[in-house]
């Protein structure tokens, strides 16, 4: 008696259309999975953030008015044991450059289980800590992680494995930021190299099912609530777009190159590396103690910025302070990602080319706000090489077409000029690093 596999694919009477059918099936699994685990992944930080910072020093009055400090310094230390006694130097790095290097090396099963759950436990306790850095980049590990369990557990071949760690990261990036469409591409542009958009329907799939599941349990919502209001006055404004899209490439290769340098400096600290983490802890808290608009777990501050609540002065300050905690952070071994921090960072320096332009000429722009809103996309798709990404996020966020030419421009300008400087994107950069440890192995 044939079983329900043999008939089921007698019945379809095609080879090729019964592996998609069977690829699209295990994308909705995935996607199912995937949005489950985000959901916990975000009521898990939100847990831990409330207990570092109000639940354990309620009653103590001296360390809840010195906890901005106390709490990263012991994050710091705290991550740091995870470096050193649970993960080591072999397994380090957490976020999209990993999935990019399992990709690579397929077969070799390199986001185990144990692992991702430690490097998960770090990632959390770097962000409950107020340390600075972005959860996207653990999400997209963790979504990875999920399809690339499936894959290895059915013995699959590398091109369902890679189809299955390409679901993973879909689905867990659309549904943490709700953005479906956003969420596919960026999996086809940065982790599958643009080169198979016959992977395409799964992963869009798993992405739609993510969503589906997250906006079913914790309600429809926006990632980003601003109130802004958006558009150009005319065609002559997007030549001071193409400017933005120059200037933001620059800035985003300061992005890139801060934190290794931040890297390459704290390593050379003679100290045991478990208080690495520390030094970076202290940075921050240094930085956030005159700039605490640096601390921003739940994003309300880019909102903030794209809805015009701060001057130029302390814009300029914002800018450079989150870089410099971003890079203490990651630099010295703090667990997350680059992307949150970017489009802070992209929202803060559109704001400030916006400022200048409404001193000198406000009758030639519509409105700072887009500059701030325009520079967060741009900024990320400069940092990430990824300008189709960066354009549809910033659509599905704001639901409207009208500066849809602004963002064009901005973002594929801004990713020519950061890869005509600097030649690799943020992601990539680790995994050159890392390609002649895997020749020898």
């Amino acid at each position: 008696m044939l079983d329900i596999r043999t008939k089921f694919k007698q019945f379809i009477s095609d080879e090729k259309r019964y592996e998609n059918i069977i690829m699209m099936g295990l994308g909705m699994l995935v996607g199912m999975f995937t949005g489950i685990f985000s959901i916990a992944f975000n009521q898990t930080l939100s847990f831990f953030h409330g207990v570092l910072f109000y639940g354990i020093f309620q009653n103590v009055d001296l360390l809840m008015k010195y906890r901005l400090i106390i709490v990263p310094l012991l994050g710091g230390l705290v991550v740091g044991f995870i470096n050193k006694y649970m993960i080591g130097e072999v397994n380090e790095g957490f976020g999209v450059s990993q999935v990019l290097k399992e990709l690579k090396y397929i077969n070799r099963f390199l986001m185990k289980p144990k692992l991702v759950l430690i490097k998960l436990m770090g990632t959390i306790i770097t962000l409950a800590s107020n340390l600075s850095a972005g959860r996207q980049g653990p999400i997209v590990y963790l979504g990875g992680a999920i399809g690339s369990s499936i894959g290895y557990k059915f013995n699959f071949n590398e091109r369902k494995i890679r189809i299955l760690i390409g679901c993973g990261a879909a689905g867990s990036i659309a549904g943490v930021f709700n953005t479906p469409i956003a969420a596919s591409i960026f999996v086809l542009e940065i982790l599958m190299n643009r080169d198979c958009l016959e992977y395409f329907t799964p992963i869009v799939i798993s992405s739609i099912t993510s969503v589906v599941i997250t906006r079913s349990l914790i309600g429809d919502n926006t990632f980003l609530n601003i109130s802004a209001k958006l558009g150009i006055i005319n065609y002559y404004e997007l030549g001071l777009y193409a400017l933005l899209g120059i200037t933001i490439g620059i800035a985003a290769v300061f992005y890139i190159k801060i934190i290794d340098i931040a890297k390459k400096y704290i390593k050379k600290i003679h100290v045991s590396e478990v208080f690495h983490p520390v030094i970076g802890a202290a940075v921050v808290v240094t930085i956030g103690y005159f700039l605490p608009q640096i601390f921003d777990i739940e994003y309300g501050t880019i909102g903030k910025i794209v809805d015009e609540r701060f001057g130029l002065k302390l814009l300029i300050a914002m800018f450079l302070g989150k870089a410099l905690a971003t890079a203490a952070t990651l630099g010295s071994g703090g667990i997350g990602g680059v992307f949150l921090p970017g489009l802070y960072l992209g929202a803060a320096f559109g704001s400030i080319f916006g400022s200048v332009l409404n001193y000198y000429i406000p009758s030639s722009i519509y409105s700072v706000g887009t500059y701030s809103f325009v520079g967060m996309g741009a900024m990320f798709a400069a940092f990430a090489d990824a300008p189709i990404t960066a354009t549809l996020m910033l659509l599905e966020l704001t639901d409207t077409y009208a500066i849809i030419l602004p963002i064009l421009l901005t973002c594929g300008i801004g990713s020519a000029i950061t890869k005509l400087i600097y030649q690799k994107n943020i992601y990539n950069a680790l995994l050159i690093k890392d390609k002649k440890q895997y020749k020898k192995d």
